[in-house]
């Protein structure tokens, strides 16, 4: 049997994915004003958030079609697609894979989509987890039963440099995020286990961010020689390599993996932002 991987382009890939599972990121699109871009991997991302510090509108995103996931499963190399997006509460894109499985499998294409109930990092940690299931020589149903109970266990935390982007799409008050911005106030966020976004502590200072992001990783892991740590980080690589260092001391991780992120986790991530899964 013969498996390809498809994602949103939320998720950032590795070149290993790319080459053994014949990967495929299908691009959201992001809008600001009247200017579209879209994440497919070429986009300036660096112009892309001067843009948006520059404007007076909000930027927003669109997930992928179900005709663009269906093209890319059909597309793919492999008798099934397993297929990894946002999280469903987060994006229209779960729901567009799904739609997208429906009319494959009317072509004879077979193809799984999980809801990683995640972003970025952790959509990222449920693709490499899916070839580690496709290495071990899992059949179809036991890696998509696993997959799915993966999901249900795997951790996400992350903090933001700035609020900026957050205030603009709504996703934050704006005197709050304004005022933890005057402050040097970082928030430590996360998943909360379903997909949706929940604040577990806050600190002063990026430097404190960092070592409390990396502590808080250590303090939740489980079983880390078994398991991979994934950190994304939008322009910020420094910070990134030092909540691996610490994290990785604290637990001996099997393996660490850091990802510049693509078009729309720094949209939401914004300049300096970090997340982490594992």
């Amino acid at each position: 049997m013969k498996y390809a991987l498809v994602t949103d382009s939320c998720c950032e890939l590795t070149e290993e994915l790319l080459e053994s599972l014949d990967a495929k990121s299908v691009p959201l699109r992001m809008t600001l004003g009247e200017k579209e871009y879209v994440d497919d991997g070429s986009m300036d991302i660096d112009g892309f958030l001067k843009d948006i510090g520059n404007a007076a509108s909000v930027p927003k995103s669109s997930c992928p079609s179900p005709a663009d996931f269906a093209d890319a499963f059909l597309a793919a190399k492999g008798d099934v697609v397993f297929c990894v997006t946002l999280s469903s509460k987060l994006s229209g894109s779960y729901a567009s894979a799904r739609l997208a499985k429906d009319i494959a499998a009317e072509k004879g294409k077979e193809a799984h989509v999980f809801d990683s109930e995640s972003a970025s990092a952790g959509e990222l940690l449920t693709a490499l987890k899916i070839k580690e299931f496709i290495d071990a020589g899992l059949g179809t149903e036991e890696i998509v039963a696993k997959t799915e109970a993966f999901i249900k266990t795997f951790r996400t935390f992350f903090v933001l440099e700035n609020t900026e982007i957050m205030i603009k799409n709504g996703r934050m008050n704006a005197f709050l995020g304004k005022a933890l911005d005057m402050l040097n106030i970082r928030l430590i966020l996360g998943s909360d286990g379903e997909g949706n976004i929940k604040l577990f502590s806050k600190t002063r200072g990026s430097q404190a961010a960092m070592k409390k992001l990396a502590d808080t990783v250590a303090e939740n892991c489980r079983d880390a020689e078994n398991s991979t740590l994934v950190i994304t980080h939008c322009f910020n690589p420094e910070g990134a390599q030092q909540v691996g260092k610490i994290a990785g001391e604290a637990c001996s991780f099997k393996q660490a993996v850091i990802r510049p992120t693509g078009g729309l986790s720094s949209m939401y991530a914004s300049r300096g932002g970090i997340i982490t899964a594992f």
